[in-house]
C-alpha cells in the first residue's frame, strides 16, 4: 500500500498550483518533507512542526499570491498561487472526496473535459512514452517501496474525452456533428472563474431552494464552498484562476447548468436529433438545424447560467456554418504543414558539400517566411496558432543530433547551420508570441542541444551559446520593463532562469541584463519573481556578487519582517520566507536572524538550519534538476481559465 501521507498529500504536486509557475518551483520539496521530516532533529522537526507548518484551523482564510501572465494580443490573465498551507487542506479534501467529485462529474455526458478515475500513481502509458528518465538528484521515493513515484504524477484525475480543447477541434465527434448540424455557436462565459459564487457549488450538488435552507449542514457541498473562500480572500464572490482544483469546482457546477440547458428547452426539441451541446470547461458549443433553435439554445443557455450570477460575453459569441472552419483553423493547419517540413528538412543526412548546405539553409530562412505569411494571409496571431512549431522544434533538433555523431569538419558547418536556422525560428516565434508555455518550450529545446554540443566541441559549442545568450538578451531588452513596480513578470522570471542555464556569466555581462538587474535592486522593495530570478542568477555565476546578493537579501528579509505577522495567511510571505531559508546564496547567520525576527526560534543551530533548507525549499536552487521540472511540464497539459 502507498505511504497514507504520500496518498492523502499527493494531489498537492499537480492539483493546486497553476501550471505557470517559474521552471524550477514545485511543491515536490513539501511533498517529500512531509513523508521524511522525522529524521530531522528534534529542534528543526519543532521548527517544521510549529507555526510554520502547522495545519491551518478550518476558519482560517488565507491570501494567494496573485501575478499576471500574458495572454497573447489579448492582454493579460491573473493567476493564483494559493497560500502552501491552503493547498495542503486542498489535497486533503481531493483525497477524501475523490469518489464523490467523480461521481458529481457523471451527470452531463455533454461535457468534454471532467474529472473521470484517480490515476494510478506510475501511469504506464506515460513510462512507455517517455522511457527511462533520470531521476537528476530528485528526492525520489520507489515505486517498489509501496510509495509515490513523483517524476510521473500528471495529475491526480484522469479526463474524460479532452485534456485540450484543440484535440476536440480535431476530433471525430466533432466531425460527426458537423455532419448532422449546419450551424454552431460557441459562448464564452464572461471572466468565469473571478464571478463563479462560491455558495453555488450547493446549488448545484442539491437543489437552490434546499441548499439555502441546510447552509449549515457540514456537507461534501459545503466544505468545498468553504475550502474556496478560505483560499481566497474568504470571498464568495469568484475563485482562485490556475489550480486544477478550481476547474474541478466549476466543473460540478457547469454540470448542472448543462443538465438544467436541456430540461429549460423542454419536451418540443430532442436532443442530439434537434440541437447538440458541447461544453469545454465555460466554452459552450451549440449546434443546431436551423437559426430559430440556434437562437432558443442559446437564451437557454443564458437563462441557465444567470441562475448562477454568470453571463456569456456577448463579444466573444461566435456563429459558424458548417463547415466549421475559421481562419484560426486555416492557419494552425498551414502551420502544421510548415511544421512538417522543417522536420523532414532536419532528417536529411549531415552533408559536406556546400552547395547542399546552401540549399538547406535557404530552406530553412524560407521555412520562417512561410510562418510568417501565414500568420498575415490569415489574420490570425502567433499566440493563437504557434503551437505545432513549438511542438517540432524539439523534434527537429533531435534530427540534427541524431544525425552529427563523427561529423567532419564541413559537416559539422552543415549540423551548426542547421540547428541555428532551427533556433532562428524558436526565438523569432518566442518573440512574437511572448508567453509562459512558449519560454518553458524554448528551455525545452535549448535542453535538446546539450548532446549536440558535446559533439561539436568546446569552441564551437561556446559560440552557440554566445548565440542563445544574444538571443535570450533581446528578449530581455524588448521586453524587460513588463512588469510591476517591485516584481517582474514571471515571463522575464523564467527568462533570467533560461539565460543563467546557458551560460550565467556572460548571461549578466550583457548590457540590457545589468541594466534590468540594477534597477530591480534599487527598489525599496523585492517581488518573489524577482528575489527568485535575480538570486538564481547570482548564485550561479562565478563573479564577485556579494554586494548584490547581499542588498537582495535584505531587501526580502525586510520585506517578511514587516508583514510577519501574516505568514500564516499571505502566501507571497510565506513563499519569500520560504525560499529566503533555501536559498544556499544567503548565509546562515542571515537565515537564523530572519527565523527569530519572524517566528521567535532561537533554539536552532546552524546544522538544523542547513538541514531545513531542502525541507522548506519552494525553488530548486540548483542545475540537477530542470530536465525533471521540464519534463513535469511535457506532462502537465496547458490551460489557462479565462
Amino acid at each position: 500500500m502507498l505511504d497514507p501521507v504520500a496518498k492523502k498529500l499527493r494531489a498537492i504536486l499537480t492539483e493546486t498550483l497553476p501550471y505557470e509557475v517559474p521552471v524550477t518551483f514545485s511543491n515536490e520539496f513539501l511533498f517529500v518533507s512531509e513523508l521524511r521530516k522525522e529524521k530531522l532533529s528534534p529542534a528543526a522537526l519543532g521548527f517544521l512542526n510549529g507555526d510554520y507548518r502547522r495545519p491551518l484551523k478550518d476558519d482560517q482564510y488565507t491570501v494567494p499570491f496573485n501575478f499576471q501572465i500574458r495572454k497573447g494580443s489579448r492582454g493579460r490573465n491573473t493567476l493564483s498561487i494559493v497560500h502552501p498551507l491552503q493547498q495542503m487542506k486542498m489535497a486533503g479534501f481531493l483525497f477524501e472526496y475523490s469518489r464523490t467529485i467523480i461521481e458529481e462529474c457523471k451527470d452531463s455526458e455533454r461535457s468534454l473535459r471532467a474529472p473521470f478515475q484517480v490515476l494510478p500513481e506510475v501511469s504506464k502509458d506515460e513510462l512507455k512514452k517517455f522511457g527511462k528518465v533520470k531521476k537528476l538528484g530528485l528526492p525520489h521515493v520507489a515505486p517498489a517501496d509501496g510509495k509515490l513515484d513523483i517524476n510521473f504524477a500528471p495529475s491526480f484525475f484522469s479526463l474524460r474525452k479532452y485534456n485540450l480543447l484543440d484535440k476536440f477541434y480535431g476530433s471525430n465527434e466533432l466531425l460527426r456533428l458537423e455532419s448532422r448540424f449546419p450551424l454552431m455557436r460557441k459562448i464564452d462565459v464572461t471572466k468565469c472563474f473571478f464571478n463563479i459564487y462560491t455558495h453555488s457549488i450547493t446549488w448545484a450538488v442539491k437543489e437552490k431552494a434546499y441548499s439555502k435552507k441546510h447552509s449549515g449542514k457540514y456537507s461534501f457541498e459545503g466544505r468545498f464552498d468553504t475550502l474556496m473562500q478560505r483560499s481566497n480572500y474568504n470571498e464568495t464572490n469568484g475563485i482562485v484562476v490556475g489550480p486544477e482544483i478550481s476547474r474541478v469546482f466549476a466543473e460540478i457546477i457547469f454540470q448542472k447548468i448543462d443538465c438544467s440547458v436541456v430540461e429549460h428547452l423542454g419536451p418540443s426539441l430532442h436532443e442530439e436529433r434537434d440541437f447538440a451541446l458541447r461544453r469545454y470547461v465555460d466554452d459552450f458549443f451549440l449546434f443546431a438545424k436551423n437559426e430559430g433553435v440556434l437562437d432558443e439554445l442559446t437564451r437557454a443557455v443564458e437563462a441557465c447560467l444567470e441562475e448562477y450570477k454568470l453571463f456569456p460575453n456577448e463579444e466573444k459569441e461566435q456563429t459558424l456554418q458548417r463547415p466549421f472552419v475559421t481562419n484560426i483553423t486555416r492557419a494552425k493547419q498551414g502551420i502544421s504543414n510548415i511544421a512538417d517540413k522543417l522536420v523532414e528538412e532536419t532528417k536529411k543526412e549531415i552533408t559536406e558539400d556546400r552547395s547542399d548546405q546552401r540549399d538547406i539553409s535557404r530552406n530553412l530562412r524560407n521555412t520562417l517566411e512561410e510562418l510568417r505569411l501565414v500568420v498575415r494571409e490569415t489574420h490570425s496571431t502567433f499566440s493563437e496558432v504557434s503551437g505545432p512549431i513549438y511542438h517540432v522544434i524539439g523534434k527537429a533538433l533531435r534530427e540534427v543530433n541524431k544525425n552529427s555523431k563523427d561529423m567532419s569538419a564541413d559537416g559539422q558547418l552543415d549540423a551548426i547551420n542547421r540547428v541555428r536556422g532551427i533556433l532562428r525560428i524558436l526565438f523569432y516565434s518566442l518573440a512574437s508570441d511572448f508567453r509562459v508555455s512558449p519560454v518553458y518550450k524554448a528551455y525545452q529545446a535549448i535542453e535538446e542541444l546539450s548532446e549536440f554540443k558535446r559533439h561539436i566541441g568546446p569552441s564551437d559549442a561556446e559560440a552557440l551559446d554566445d548565440y542563445l545568450i544574444f538571443e535570450v538578451t533581446e528578449l530581455i531588452a524588448t521586453y524587460g520593463n513588463d512588469h510591476s513596480s517591485n516584481d517582474v513578470s514571471l515571463e522575464i522570471c523564467n527568462l533570467i532562469l533560461l539565460g543563467t542555464s546557458i551560460k550565467p556569466d556572460l548571461f549578466l555581462a550583457q548590457e540590457a541584463v545589468k541594466e534590468m538587474f540594477d534597477k530591480l535592486l534599487e527598489q525599496k522593495t523585492v517581488g518573489y519573481f524577482t528575489f527568485v530570478g535575480l538570486m538564481y542568477a547570482f548564485g550561479h555565476s562565478s563573479g564577485n556578487h556579494k554586494s548584490s546578493k547581499d542588498k537582495l537579501t535584505l531587501m526580502a528579509c525586510k520585506r517578511v519582517v514587516e508583514k510577519k505577522t501574516e505568514l500564516r495567511t499571505d502566501s507571497e510571505t510565506y513563499l519569500l520566507f520560504s525560499d529566503v531559508l533555501s536559498c544556499p546564496s544567503v548565509e546562515v547567520s542571515e537565515k537564523k536572524k530572519l527565523i527569530k525576527e519572524v517566528l521567535g526560534n532561537t533554539g536552532l543551530s546552524d546544522d538544523d538550519v542547513r538541514s531545513l533548507a531542502k525541507h522548506v525549499a519552494f525553488v530548486d536552487w540548483s542545475t540537477g534538476r530542470t530536465s525533471h521540472f521540464l519534463q513535469r511540464k511535457r506532462l502537465q497539459p496547458v490551460y489557462t481559465a479565462v
